[in-house]
């Protein structure tokens, strides 16, 4: 029978195909580079003539991810019938919803990337994702300053600012996430706490923006719920 040979991009996503649904499967730290090539069914060396590491397949596996967010969120960002605000509306709405379809991988990251030995590599990944997204936010900025609905003197330098206001929530997810209550009532005391943060967070970034009160929502009850169900 002869010998398939797949180019360099198919085989590449394989690996990340693969790789994905076995953290998915088994977890990240459970998955060995044994377990992602027997499942494709290779040789060893194939795996390090793409990858350094686990690790970096890792790393590869978020840049990806991330790729899929920034193609989801670009035609909502150059759709010239949508005003600023409810770009901006959707812009978290969809950022969430992508998050909570990918709930379980996003969880077991957050596991890993939490970790003191891997403050570094969540550093590092923390800064490319504002990286990727910032320009599209910043977007959006311009677009409401020129509408009148936002007061931002520097749209660019203000969109990083904006997602660290949102990396700020999400550290205060955090815990919660990874360290969840057993009571119930002590579950619903700690969402309650981190509804407040999510309202206290919106409210910041409104000032931020000059933008009228209670007119950006970063998360939604539903959705905040969803993650801890």
């Amino acid at each position: 029978m002869p010998r398939v040979v797949k180019e360099y991009d198919e085989r590449y996503a394989e690996f990340l195909d693969v790789a994905q649904r076995l953290f998915y499967q088994k977890g990240y730290d459970q998955t060995s580079v044994q377990d992602i090539i027997q499942a494709m069914g290779v040789a060893k060396g194939l795996f390090y003539h793409y990858f350094r590491s686990k690790a970096d397949l890792l790393d590869a596996l978020i840049e990806r991810m991330a790729d899929q967010a920034v193609a989801s969120l670009q035609p909502m960002v150059n759709d010239p019938t949508l005003d600023a605000q409810t770009k901006l509306h959707r812009f978290f709405d969809s950022t969430q919803n992508w998050k909570l379809a990918n709930k379980a991988f996003m969880l077991e990251l957050t596991r890993v990337l939490y970790r003191d030995e891997n403050t570094l590599m969540r550093t590092k990944i923390a800064r490319a994702g504002v990286e990727r997204i910032a320009p599209l936010l910043a977007d959006i900025l311009r677009q409401g300053v020129a509408e009148g609905v936002y007061d931002v003197e520097h749209p660019e330098e203000s969109a990083p600012i904006l997602l660290e206001l949102g990396q700020s929530l999400a550290n205060a997810m955090v815990d919660v996430l990874l360290n969840p209550p057993a009571a119930e009532t002590d579950l619903e005391a700690s969402l309650a706490t981190l509804e407040r943060q999510v309202r206290a967070h919106e409210r910041a970034m409104e000032r931020i923006l000059g933008a009228p009160p209670c007119s950006i929502v970063m998360m939604t009850t539903e959705q905040l719920r969803a993650w801890f169900t």
